[in-house]
Parts: C-alpha cells; sequence; structure tokens
C-alpha cells in the first residue's frame, strides 16, 4: 500500500514534535516512520535549525480590531510595529536593522 501524503500542517506539527522531543533528527525520524531527508528538508522549510533565523509559534491575539504587534529582532532588540504599518517600509527597516541589503 502506498504512503499517503502528508500536508503542510502534519509536517509543521512533525517538527515541532521532534524540537521538543531532544532526539536526533535521525532517530526521532526513524520513531515516527519518516524519512530523515524528509524531516530534515520540512524543518528547513518551517524555520530553519533551530536558533539559526528563528522559528514560527503560535500566538493569542487578544481584543478587538487590528493590534500593534512588536518584532523580536537579533540580540534582543524589540521593534514595536503598529497596525496601520506599510509592509515594504517594515521589510527595509528590519533588513538595515538587522544589517541586510535593503
Amino acid at each position: 500500500m502506498p504512503k499517503s501524503k502528508r500536508s503542510e500542517s502534519e509536517w509543521v506539527a512533525l517538527v515541532q514534535e521532534w524540537r521538543a522531543s531532544g532526539l536526533k533528527q535521525r532517530e526521532f525520524a526513524e520513531s515516527v516512520g519518516v524519512s530523515q531527508t524528509s524531516l530534515s528538508r520540512w524543518a528547513r522549510r518551517v524555520g530553519g535549525d533551530p536558533g539559526s533565523r528563528g522559528i514560527f509559534v503560535p500566538v493569542d491575539v487578544v481584543g478587538g480590531g487590528a493590534p500593534d504587534f512588536r518584532v523580536e529582532l537579533r540580540g534582543g532588540r524589540m521593534l514595536h510595529v503598529p497596525a496601520c504599518f506599510e509592509e515594504g517600509a517594515l521589510r527595509r527597516l528590519v533588513a538595515a536593522l538587522e544589517g541586510g541589503s535593503c
């Protein structure tokens, strides 16, 4: 019987489970019956190695309307972003603060 294709949300959940497990990638992949190559590919896709470029985390939005939010930059710097931000301006600002090119 052919293997069923996992959805993106299933892979994201597996990557999060692996990271929380403390197991090596190979050990975790074997324990859940997936290839290490696929797990590695999805780990990079959903946020790279832990501690490198960051990972996606769940958030809870409290209150009504479009809330302001904060972005944590490298080195623990926080950037407060109003709800009415302009995407292009925010991209240029983050690139400048992170030492990238605009």
